[in-house]
C-alpha cells in the first residue's frame, strides 16, 4: 500500500551510480593520479599499432606563471595528440622550454636592487637566470599537468641543456659550411636600458606617442646619360627631396629610390633660406609640398623617374 503523498515508488526512474555532483576539484586530481600511476600516456604512445606521430612543441619562455595563452596553446595541442592516440597512432610529444633571452634576464633584474644590478657581471647574471629558469620550468610543468595535458613531462627539452646547445652549434656549423651564414648590416630595434637588440614581440608602443617625420634633401653629385641633357643645367644646386618617418635611419641611407613610371619635376625654391635652389620632387606632390614648407615652388622641367 502506498503512503499518501509518496509517489516516488510509483515512478520508474533510471538508477545510476554517478554522483549527483561532479566534485571536480577532487575528481580531477584522482583521475590525473590514475593516469600517472598507470602510465596511461606511455602505454598508449608505445603500444598503439599505428605509425609514429610526432607533434613538435614550440616552447614557452620560462619566465613566469602561466596565463590563458599558455592554456590555449597546450590544450589545443593535447586535443590533437589525443585524437591521434584514438586513431591508433604512437604519439610522441616532448614538451620544452625556452630558457634563454631577455624576458628571463629582465625577471631576474626586477628582483634585484639597483646597487646589485650595477655590480652584476654577465657570468653571475647568467647563473641567476639559469636558476630562475629551472625553478620556473618546475612550476609551469606542474600547472600544465594540472591542465590534464599528456606528454613526456619527465624528459622535456630545455634550451639551456649542454646537449641541446651542442646540437644547435652543430647545425649552425653545417649552415656555415654550406654558405648560408654571412656577416652584414641590418637595422634592429635596440633597448638603451637593457643594451640589447629587441624582437618585434618585445616592443611596447606607448599610447599618445607621436612619431616625428622630417623632410630632407640629398644633393645630386652626378647625372646619368639619360637625364644629363635635362638636368645638367641645375647642378650643383640640385637635390632630391625625401620625406621619412624614420629620421634616425638617414645617416645609413645608401640610395633614394624613384619610380620609372612616375613623373618627376625640378622645382625652383622661392626662398633664400633653403640650401638648394632646385629640388627634384614628384609632380603630383608639388602643391602639397609648397604648402607644407611654406615656400613657393615653380616647376622648371618634368621628366620620368
Amino acid at each position: 500500500m502506498i503512503e499518501p503523498g509518496n509517489y516516488k515508488n510509483t515512478v520508474n526512474l533510471p538508477q545510476t551510480g554517478f554522483n549527483m555532483r561532479a566534485n571536480a576539484a577532487k575528481r580531477e586530481i584522482e583521475i590525473q593520479n590514475f593516469w600517472e600511476d598507470n602510465q596511461i600516456y606511455h602505454h598508449l604512445s608505445t603500444k598503439n599499432p599505428g605509425r609514429l606521430f610526432t607533434l613538435h612543441d614550440g616552447p614557452p619562455y620560462a619566465n613566469g606563471t602561466l596565463h590563458l595563452g599558455h592554456a590555449l596553446n597546450k590544450i589545443l595541442k593535447d586535443i590533437i595528440n589525443r585524437y591521434q592516440l584514438l586513431q591508433g597512432f604512437k604519439v610522441r610529444y616532448i614538451p620544452g622550454w625556452d630558457c634563454h633571452g631577455l624576458p628571463i634576464e629582465l625577471k631576474v633584474l626586477q628582483k634585484m636592487k639597483s646597487t646589485e644590478r650595477q655590480n652584476l657581471s654577465p657570468l653571475i647574471l647568467r647563473q641567476k637566470a639559469k636558476e630562475f629558469a629551472l625553478s620556473t620550468v618546475d612550476e609551469q610543468r606542474k600547472s600544465f599537468k594540472r591542465y590534464g595535458v599528456w606528454g613526456d613531462w619527465e624528459n622535456p627539452y630545455l634550451t639551456l641543456k649542454p646537449e641541446y646547445e651542442a646540437a644547435q652549434i652543430a647545425v649552425f656549423g653545417q649552415m656555415v659550411l654550406q654558405g648560408y651564414i654571412y656577416r652584414g648590416l641590418k637595422p634592429v630595434h635596440w633597448s638603451p636600458s637593457s643594451q640589447t637588440a629587441l624582437a618585434e614581440a618585445e616592443l611596447e608602443y606607448p599610447e599618445g606617442h607621436t612619431s616625428r617625420s622630417i623632410y630632407a634633401a640629398f644633393q645630386v653629385l652626378a647625372l646619368g646619360n639619360s637625364h644629363l641633357h635635362k638636368l645638367a643645367g641645375y647642378l650643383p644646386n640640385l637635390a632630391v627631396a625625401i620625406w621619412t618617418t624614420t629620421p634616425w635611419t638617414i645617416p645609413a641611407n645608401l640610395a633614394v629610390a624613384v619610380n620609372p613610371k612616375l613623373d618627376y619635376a625640378v622645382v625652383e625654391v622661392q626662398a633664400e633660406i633653403m640650401r638648394f635652389k632646385y629640388l627634384i620632387i614628384a609632380v603630383d606632390l608639388a602643391e602639397n609640398l609648397s604648402e607644407t614648407l611654406g615656400v613657393g615652388l615653380s616647376v622648371k622641367t618634368i621628366f620620368k623617374g
